[in-house]
């Protein structure tokens, strides 16, 4: 059910110097509803201030481990963040989706590969679970673990990747490499960018050729590191990334698409139920205009980039704005990010039942 639950909140703890872990209890009648893949993400959702706040953070604990944990970066002027970071304690409820997105492992326990995971920032909380997940399902495999941050008082869950290495001794290599505290070594110092992954590579890699990446990180070092490892022999099946963050963008450069003259019925089948409004022609998305004839869409970011609101088009056309969050195959069997589409037929059927 694309709907959100409230869940308790049974601990907070502080993570890194601008960072904290929220630990979710999640009750046995709803376990195979939050049940997920190493990698996923949670929309959540909150009253403060008299505004809806809506965000979307990623699980750092391996899937089938009860509670659920969360790692929030606390961002400047954030409002969800600082809440979380300031107001938020053990005992509160949190409404909370269950668990979503297309950014995640597919463990075989047979398999013997080598894998590349490369994290900038809070990147690191998806990234903590897949490689969790990987360690323990796949005892034949290793993973190479490149992490990047400004300082290491800044460093999310240091003392879980060191606990990982000791776990796993001869099948995890971890670098950190951080940009604005002075290393030893030039290769530890520095953002990891195009250059600093080549660096990297011809470090570590050379005799441990990747089968796999996972790359989670801003916009920018994702757009970077693709292009690096498909030079380096990697197939782009193989090379999977998630972006905490959509480009920013000024006012006039905002995409922006005609919709159908005189406006379109839009028809959506959500947990079983249909309905439809009409959008007119200056509804800026498929999520708005639904908001506008009281019918809520699953929605978090609004940027394009957490697949919340993605959906199947079952009838009609509509074009998006910008996508991040959903792979080639899913646009291509048509699913869309409703957040970011505009209807380009009269008649327009989404469905959010199809996952």
């Amino acid at each position: 059910m694309r709907r959100y639950h409230p869940l308790t909140v049974l601990d907070k703890r502080r993570e890194a110097r601008d960072a904290v872990r929220i630990v979710l209890d999640v009750p046995p009648e709803l376990r195979d509803t939050f049940a997920f893949q190493a990698g996923q993400h949670l929309p959540l959702s909150v009253e403060h201030d008299g505004k809806t706040l809506r965000r979307t953070y990623s699980i750092c604990s391996p899937p089938g481990r009860w509670p659920l944990e969360i790692g929030v970066r606390v961002q400047p002027g954030g409002a969800f963040s600082t809440w979380a970071d300031t107001v938020l304690k053990p005992g509160d409820t949190l409404a909370v989706m269950p668990p979503f997105g297309q950014f995640h492992a597919n463990p075989v326990a047979s398999a013997r590969k080598t894998y590349l995971a490369v994290a900038a920032g809070s990147g690191i909380t998806p990234i903590l679970s897949i490689v969790s997940e990987l360690l323990e399902r796949e005892p034949s495999s290793r993973v190479l673990l490149f992490y990047g941050n400004r300082r290491q008082a800044t460093t999310m869950f240091i003392d879980d990747l060191y606990a990982l290495k000791n776990r796993f001794p001869g099948r995890v290599l971890l670098h950190f490499v951080f940009s604005r505290e002075e290393q030893e070594l030039p290769v530890a110092a520095g953002r990891i960018d195009a250059a600093k992954l080549r660096e990297l590579w011809d470090a570590f890699c050379t005799h441990a050729m990747p089968d796999e990446a996972f790359l989670c990180g801003p916009d920018s070092m994702i757009d970077d590191l693709r292009p690096v490892l498909a030079e380096l022999g990697l197939p782009d099946d193989a090379i999977h990334s998630e972006r905490f963050g959509a480009p920013r963008r000024t006012a006039g450069e905002s995409p922006r698409v005609e919709v159908a003259a005189g406006g379109a019925e839009i028809t959506v089948i959500l947990d079983g139920h249909r309905k439809s409004f009409a959008m007119p022609t200056d509804a800026p998305n498929i999520v708005d205009a639904g908001a506008e004839h009281g019918v809520e869409l699953p929605y978090s970011c609004k940027g394009g980039v957490c697949a919340t609101c993605r959906c199947l088009v079952t009838e009609g056309e509509v074009t998006m704005a910008v996508n991040y969050g959903l792979e080639p195959w899913e646009v291509e069997k048509g699913y869309v990010l409703a957040c970011q589409s505009r209807p380009l037929s009269e008649r327009v059927t989404l469905d959010y039942d199809t996952v």
